[in-house]
């Protein structure tokens, strides 16, 4: 179970290192002004109209995925995530950038704007530059606990990582795991603990990250 823990995460990175290579081809015309993927992205070449609104602002990053077999994604469970952002971050000068995935429903980001309002910017359709401009410009990154794909992801970026978690529908014994994984590796902790600054080896090499796993494991 482990082992297939191991080469789901390792697959999930090597996607993104491919996924980084090939933007990086794409966008050579910009290369002068970015060292690494997650680097500010200039609003008049991408086209996206948050950049302006969190200039000079401390940005949380929330990556939200959608109903599974796992998870329900009801009204009160992410209710309770958005009051504590509220409370863990807008109430401390924070602005929220939301961002869905391809499995976020319509409605999820209905109720997002409707509980944010002007607190935060809700992306409402699937933008792959605007999620890579969310994590360049988030000082803290919270994942909804549905996506270990989207954690492993978002890990690339070495922000600290709060996950947002809800109850499960079923046994999720692999998710479990894998979220303890993390915390050993010092990538993740839970929404809701103390808001503070850590730092981890950013997981941009799956050859890298494999290896720190599998050490993991055998210890």
């Amino acid at each position: 179970m482990t082992q297939f823990i191991v080469r789901k995460i390792i697959l999930v990175l090597m996607i993104a290192v491919i996924y980084s290579c090939n933007l990086e081809k794409e966008n050579k015309s910009t290369a002068s002004k970015t060292q690494t993927l997650f680097t500010l992205l200039d609003a008049k070449e991408t086209g996206i109209d948050f950049l302006n609104k969190v200039k000079n602002q401390k940005v949380v990053s929330l990556i939200l995925g959608g109903p599974n077999k796992y998870y329900k994604f009801s009204n009160d469970q992410l209710v309770k995530i958005f009051d504590k952002i509220k409370s863990n971050f807008i109430s401390k000068g924070y602005f929220v950038l939301v961002i869905p995935s391809m499995r976020t429903p319509q409605k999820i980001i209905d109720l997002a704007i409707a509980e944010f309002k002007s607190d935060a910017h809700v992306i409402s359709s699937i933008d792959k530059k605007a999620y890579l401009s969310s994590l360049a410009l988030a000082t803290y990154i919270v994942v909804t606990c549905d996506s270990t794909s989207m954690i492993s992801e978002a890990s690339t970026s070495g922000k600290p990582i709060f996950v947002a978690h809800m109850k499960p529908k079923r046994n999720n014994y692999r998710f479990k795991k894998f979220f303890q994984l993390f915390k050993d590796m010092g990538v993740i902790k839970d929404l809701g603990e103390t808001v503070e600054s850590w730092k981890y080896n950013k997981f941009n090499e799956a050859e890298r990250i494999a290896i720190q796993i599998n050490k993991k494991i055998k210890n």
